[in-house]
């Protein structure tokens, strides 16, 4: 390792404000959780408007997956999880299951979006065909009894295993140089100073996103259900080995992705690398950006994505929203499932990667300096 950093992403830009740690989860007003109801059913009836009118285009052949039985994991809200439950419920309306699981506060729009699944599940007709379990992923216990005990009144003794969770903590690992990550907030432009995490912290990074993902499928398969394929969701970020080594130019280039966020993706990863040619199908799909709930959670997640937003504008290339995503992720499923090809790691985020290295360029000379070529609005769309 080398004495001295020459990253330009371990040391702060002279003149731009340090908050230190990562962005703080705040509670709700009473106005916006009044106003959760009505903004799920709205995200819900656009991402199905989205994808009706998609399909209707003829270009995504899904046959094969109808009378399927799907187990969503963190299939709820306005992420690709939730764009996935919209489009397996529209597609399996004759015959399968599908089964979301979620892990919400009672008042959050994620939650109401399981409501709202629930209530359209049950006006379609689904009876014991659909299930939206609020208990969190788990590989024993009673909150595992009870997944597999609906997967089972569901009739989904083969099933297609869907993890989008999104559950991890930003910060340092041990010993390693501090990273610093620019962003805006209300305040204006600043800088987090990534700070170091426990080994409470650490283990429940892995775990969660990582450990017990990729175990759930075995631990279903104890339990007398088969897992026809297992899918996870990934970012290209999580792949950057360079941006973690301390020695390189490169190193914190992917922020909190430089520094703990890849840990259970690296997990997932290994596992899918291992199981490849086995028998045993599992698949990696890289995403790009998406504008989440869960977004402004990761240290400068919302400045990056409004940097690429920009960047994409000049280069002309389309935006690919979570409703496409999700019909493009079950093309994928069934290309995989009927042995059409079998890409462990695919690429839905083809479009926007070759604008990783523009963006790198870009968001170490972003300032608050109004006269400079960078200066942040500039470059930041919304």
């Amino acid at each position: 390792m080398s004495s001295k950093l020459i990253s330009p992403f371990a040391s702060p830009m002279p003149n731009v404000p340090v908050k230190e740690g990562a962005p703080p989860i705040e509670r709700p007003t009473k106005e916006e959780i009044a106003a959760f109801p009505a903004e799920a059913q709205a995200l819900l009836d656009k991402t199905r408007a989205v994808q009706t009118e998609l399909l209707a285009n003829g270009n995504y052949r899904l046959d094969s997956l109808q009378g399927r039985h799907f187990l969503l994991a963190g299939a709820t809200g306005p992420g690709i999880g939730g764009a996935l439950a919209v489009a397996a419920l529209d597609l399996l309306k004759a015959g399968g299951s599908v089964t979301v699981i979620g892990r919400d506060l009672s008042k959050s729009i994620n939650f109401e979006t399981g409501k709202a699944m629930q209530a359209q599940a049950e006006a379609a007709g689904f009876g014991n065909r659909f299930h939206w379990l609020n208990v969190g992923m788990a590989l024993e216990g009673r909150h595992f009894e009870k997944i597999v005990s609906a997967l089972k009144e569901a009739g989904a003794n083969h099933i297609v295993y869907v993890n989008t969770v999104a559950a991890a903590n930003s910060g340092m690992l041990p010993g390693m140089p501090p990273v610093y990550v620019k962003d805006v907030d209300e305040s204006g432009f600043f800088q987090w100073k990534l700070m170091p995490l426990d080994d409470r912290a650490i283990a429940a990074t892995k775990f969660v996103m990582g450990e017990m993902a990729v175990q759930f499928p075995q631990a279903l398969e104890k339990a007398g259900i088969s897992v026809d394929i297992s899918v996870f969701a990934d970012w290209r970020g999580s792949r950057d080995k360079l941006g973690r080594d301390p020695s390189q130019p490169e190193y914190g280039r992917q922020g909190a992705y430089s520094t703990s966020l890849y840990l259970p993706k690296e997990i997932i990863q290994n596992e899918v690398s291992a199981n490849y040619g086995s028998g045993r199908k599992m698949i990696d799909i890289f995403y790009p950006i998406m504008r989440t709930r869960a977004l402004p959670f990761i240290p400068g997640g919302t400045t990056m994505a409004q940097v690429y937003d920009t960047l994409m504008r000049k280069a002309g290339i389309r935006r690919i929203e979570q409703p496409e995503l999700a019909l493009n992720t079950l093309q994928v499923i069934a290309d995989t499932l009927a042995e059409k090809l079998y890409n462990p790691f695919p690429r839905l985020d083809a479009h926007e990667a070759p604008l990783d290295d523009w963006f790198y360029e870009v968001v170490q000379r972003l300032t608050t300096d109004e006269n400079s070529d960078f200066y942040y609005r500039r470059w930041m769309e919304g």
